[in-house]
């Protein structure tokens, strides 16, 4: 199987099928990222939301445990509550290192409102480099889940900046070979690109805009957030490639690995369905965060992306552009 995340069919096919039962809300469906319990003889109605996030290498590891945890958690409608840690080394590891790794953690969940709930942390001749898998647990109300299917002729909005999280990792791992390029001072902006990968901000706006669906938007960039969230609202999706939010610093990283940008590690960014797309971007932007309406919600099932006069079809989710910088 290919690295990074598998195939949706392989998803589908080899796990979500083999599972025995979900839950009686059925879920987590196909492209969602969380599944929620809802608890029965709770009064209020209260839900238990769950999921995992892996963090794979040292680069940017706290940011990229905390941030992508507390992001899916706000993406599927909850509050974010609690991590739990498993924590991977490989055997050469000096404790400081893992000293650092922790003391930067738990700024982060003071930051973010949560707690370091459990976990388990060991050294394995297994890896070969830091291997972080996150439980993240937050609470949400059966009144305000996300609608089951969107309509066609909603509004898609983009909260973030593509790509950000992949372009600051590789700006940091592939340090000597960019600096033969472009200059130490935009280098360092590069590798510092994901520093406000928080969507702890934007929980508050999307809670009082009830969007119909909400997106977090990781591993294989953009385009698979697209498609995962034109999968789980049932519905076509229409975008304008050049109204998606990106930054020029993405851009030339990308350029010089010859990298599609779109396609690139992308924490920090959401997707969003809104009736009023424009009203809801408004919001976030006064509240400093980069927002846009990018495209349309669809009657029929194409996802289609445009630039400029040509015209694509969007295909399922390929592997992360990242991986192929550590071949």
């Amino acid at each position: 199987m290919r690295t990074g995340k598998v195939k949706e069919s392989v998803l589908k096919r080899s796990v979500l099928r083999q599972l025995h039962r979900k839950n009686m809300e059925d879920s987590p469906a196909s492209g969602e990222d969380a599944g929620v319990l809802f608890v029965p003889g709770n009064s209020e109605k209260n839900g238990i939301v769950a999921l995992q996030n892996p963090v794979e290498g040292w680069t940017l590891a706290p940011k990229r445990a905390v941030y992508g945890a507390v992001n899916s958690l706000i993406a599927s409608g909850a509050k974010p509550e609690a991590i739990s840690l498993s924590v991977l080394m490989p055997e050469e590891t000096e404790e400081a290192r893992l000293k650092q790794l922790m003391k930067q953690v738990d700024v982060l969940c003071k930051q973010e409102g949560i707690i370091v709930l459990s976990g388990h942390t060991a050294v394995s001749a297994h890896v070969d480099t830091l291997l972080l898998s996150v439980t993240a647990l937050g609470r949400i109300n059966q009144g305000k889940r996300m609608s089951e299917k969107t309509g066609a002729n909603c509004d898609l909005v983009a909260l973030g900046t593509a790509g950000r999280e992949g372009a600051a990792l590789i700006a940091a791992e592939q340090e000597e070979m960019l600096l033969k390029r472009f200059a130490p001072s935009y280098l360092e902006t590069a590798k510092h690109l994901y520093d406000d990968g928080s969507m702890k901000n934007a929980g508050d706006i999307i809670e009082k805009i009830h969007p119909l669906r909400v997106q977090n938007v990781r591993e294989g960039g953009i385009f698979a957030g697209l498609w995962k969230i034109a999968s789980a609202g049932h519905t076509g999706i229409s975008v304008d490639l050049k109204k998606i939010p990106i930054r020029q610093h993405t851009i030339e990283v990308c350029e010089y690995f010859q990298l599609n940008p779109y396609m690139l590690l992308s924490g920090g960014t959401m997707l969003l369905i809104c009736e009023n797309g424009a009203t809801a971007a408004d919001a976030f932007q006064e509240a400093g965060i980069p927002a846009a309406v990018i495209g349309k919600t669809t009657g029929d099932n194409n996802r289609i992306i445009h630039y400029d006069e040509e015209v694509r079809f969007l295909e399922p989710p390929h592997m992360d552009e990242y991986y192929k910088t550590l071949k």
